[in-house]
């Protein structure tokens, strides 16, 4: 076939070697994921239907049933010896196989090429498409409640509302079986109106797709030889019965008009009257719109010579396109889907020929099926013990377990495979439990509370007294009852979103008599009844009453010692420039016997507990931290002050007349620094990096003290003396 603004070509063959040529029928199959089954539907012609990461085994099995194995006679065809098998997918070789393998990676349309080659240059040519199974969009999701609390459920929506935009094959569509091989030779024997056909099936267009205008039909080739073309004629049928004529060379015929070729052959024939076989096959090509030269009957002069009949006698020459008898607009509305055949008449008795094969090249923009789209088959939830109730494909109901459960949603799509998307839902277990005892009895009292049992994050408890208490644990705590009282102590207990209680009734009465010592000793012991008390602790002491309420004496002592060893750190001390935070920890031993408040220095302070406060700072400049810490009754107490503790480089409070005490040079400087001053010094210094670190210290001596910073990578840093920043030195290598 001509390659003269061809698209998508399927099938060529030419037929000029010396020894007569032998036409096959091209074939493979498909097979995927070790299927018995070969996949190709239509076989040669349609698609295989896979899905993401299957692997599928493309066979060649062509039929050579003229083959010197089959016929006796000939050459060998025999496809473990010498056939060439080229493999193409997407334009990608493999190698010369009868079988290749090919694993799907993504989700697209696929182009698969077989170009078959015997040793006598007889060739055929084949295209499959692989259409990938493409992901779904998962729409409509929905969960009424991501994260649940004890005895809540939760109801989920989903399901598939598409598959989103077709897939597209590469360079704009995917070419059809438009050029199919005619099995084996089709034999013209000397007659006198006799008619022989060649059909072809075409299929793979879209369904109803009919041609428009005669480019559609880019061009028609036959290869074939005859002896005589002053009595041919050859037309093309369209599947819905439509005739276009191709040569008409002999009046009166099948065609009316007609003009004879006379004694001009066409290849190189054989003529003995029908004993001698198939000559030389030559390609002669047809079209209306991209011919270099107008009907074969209107040339027959021009000719080139058959080696091998009549020595050398003329035959048409097969390097034009020629053009057809009549226009392939004839063929508007003719579909491109069914049954196309090649008709031949001989009529007349004194010669013969052989038709070797026949195809039909379409226009690009008309080949095949470019663009496909998937449908939902079923959809199902994977099964879970936690799923309660399923509403059908859509809708489920669940109870999780504590912690996080996940819930799979699936479709199946038409090609088989399975998709799947999850959606999680957190259940948050939570339990408020608590016991008090003694939960009666006289006053002054201790209840313990235990509340050990309860699970959640946070732990606040309300003594129904006025008095409340946080925790982060759960954990035993005792609460000293001073007045009666019959009120009902509450545990709430929390955990992100979800809470619980938990309640005891508390009911106390006055003793008869009542002695209550309630105190703290600041670094001396405590002297009760005689005995000196060095510990934090509960004592009492009972007196039997007259009337069933005994006369207690309750000693509720924290002792505390002149120094609490307070102490605090920070994240970083040294910035840039603000607004920066910074996280202070709390030092101090035994955090739980104290309160504490915290002044930043910026005007800011907060009491807290806690291990860890954040604060941030807005301005630039240098600031005093300070932290206050009391005993739990509050009678003795203890102060932190870190001067200058947070501070930028930005600005200082810091009085910057203390640097005319020493100047630092050369500035920037590339591996050392001098430190010079006209006094004596005998100073500590220290130099950090952008980030507070501390990268060099040391200390001073005499006016001027020279230091090696080379070892340090390329930057800016601070020179400190005394606690005295220097602006900043910048390091270059």
């Amino acid at each position: 076939m001509k390659n003269i603004f061809i698209f998508g070509i399927l099938f060529c063959v030419h037929f000029l070697n010396a020894q007569s040529n032998q036409p096959f029928a091209p074939h493979m199959e498909a097979y995927v994921n070790g299927s018995l089954l070969n996949n190709l539907n239509p076989i040669d012609t349609g698609f295989v239907d896979v899905c993401s990461g299957d692997t599928v085994v493309f066979v060649a099995t062509p039929d050579f049933s003229n083959s010197l194995e089959n016929t006796g006679t000939g050459y060998s065809q025999d496809v473990n010896v010498n056939i060439d098998f080229e493999w193409t997918i997407d334009g990608v070789s493999f190698p010369n196989n009868d079988t290749i393998i090919f694993v799907v990676s993504l989700a697209n349309g696929y182009l698969v090429n077989l170009n078959i080659t015997d040793q006598n240059g007889e060739n055929a040519e084949l295209m499959s498409k692989v259409r990938t199974g493409m992901t779904p969009e998962f729409t409509g999701f929905y969960i009424s409640n991501d994260s649940l609390c004890t005895g809540e459920t939760a109801q989920i929506f989903g399901g598939a509302s598409g598959f989103g935009d077709s897939f597209s094959f590469p360079d704009g569509g995917f070419a059809n079986s438009s050029s199919q091989y005619v099995t084996g030779l089709t034999f013209l024997p000397d007659g006198s109106g006799a008619q022989y056909e060649a059909p072809i099936t075409i299929s793979g267009f879209p369904q109803g797709a009919t041609i428009t205008n005669a480019q559609e039909l880019n061009q028609v080739c036959i290869t074939m030889e005859h002896s005589y073309a002053g009595d041919l004629e050859i037309w093309l049928q369209c599947p819905n019965g439509t005739t276009v004529p191709l040569v008409n060379s002999y009046s009166p015929g099948a065609i009316p008009g007609g003009a004879s070729g006379g004694g001009t052959h066409l290849g190189d024939p054989i003529d003995d009257n029908g004993g001698g076989g198939p000559g030389e096959g030559w390609e002669y090509c047809f079209s209306s719109v991209f011919n270099d030269i107008g009907p074969m009957t209107q040339n027959w002069g021009n000719t080139i010579p058959a080696p091998n009949f009549g020595e050398g006698s003329p035959s048409v020459d097969p390097s034009y396109i020629y053009a057809p008898e009549s226009s392939f607009g004839d063929f508007f509305g003719c579909p491109f889907n069914g049954e196309w055949t090649i008709f031949v008449q001989d009529n007349l008795s004194i010669d013969d020929g052989y038709i070797f094969g026949w195809g039909i090249d379409f226009y690009s923009s008309t080949t095949g099926i470019s663009n496909y789209q998937n449908t939902l088959d079923s959809a199902w939830w994977t099964p879970n013990t936690t799923i309660i109730d399923n509403l059908g494909d859509s809708s489920i109901i669940v109870a999780p377990e504590n912690g996080n459960n996940s819930y799979t949603f699936n479709v199946m799509d038409d090609f088989g495979c399975i998709h799947d998307t999850t959606i999680s839902v957190t259940f948050n277990a939570i339990l408020a439990s608590m016991n008090a005892n003694p939960s009666d009895g006289c006053t002054p009292i201790v209840v313990t509370f235990d509340y050990s049992g309860s699970v959640g994050d946070s732990f606040y408890l309300d003594f129904g007294d006025g008095i409340y208490y946080y925790d982060t644990i759960p954990n035993v705590f005792s609460h000293f009852y001073s007045e009666d009282i019959n009120a009902t102590a509450i545990l709430y207990v929390n955990n992100d979103n979800c809470s619980d209680t938990a309640y005891v009734t508390i009911n106390t009465s006055s003793p008869i008599t009542n002695y209550i010592s309630d105190s703290a000793i600041c670094g001396n012991p405590y002297n009760w009844n005689g005995d000196l008390i060095y510990d934090s602790g509960v004592y009492t002491q009972v007196n039997q009453g007259s009337n069933g309420c005994d006369s207690i004496v309750v000693l509720a002592l924290t002792y505390v010692d002149e120094s609490f060893d307070l102490g605090f750190i920070a994240s970083q001390q040294l910035f840039t420039a603000p607004p920066f935070a910074v996280q202070f920890t709390n030092t101090t031993p035994n955090l739980s016997s104290y309160d504490f408040w915290w002044d930043f220095g910026d005007g800011t302070s907060i009491q807290s507990n806690n291990l860890n406060v954040f604060h941030e700072y807005t301005s630039n400049g240098s600031y005093t931290v300070s932290l206050y810490a009391a005993d739990l009754i509050g009678s003795c107490s203890d102060t932190l002050i870190e001067t200058d503790f947070i501070f930028t480089t930005g600005q200082s409070s810091i009085n910057e007349n203390v640097f005319t005490d020493y100047q630092i040079f050369p500035n920037p400087t590339t591996n050392f620094i001098v430190i010079q001053s006209e006094k004596v010094l005998n100073n500590k210094f220290n130099i950090y990096d952008q980030q507070g670190r501390e990268v060099m210290k040391g200390k001073l001596t005499g006016k001027n003290t020279k230091l090696s910073i080379q070892k340090l990578f390329s930057g800016t840093y601070i020179v400190q003396v005394d606690g005295i920043y220097k602006p900043t030195v910048v390091l270059k290598h």
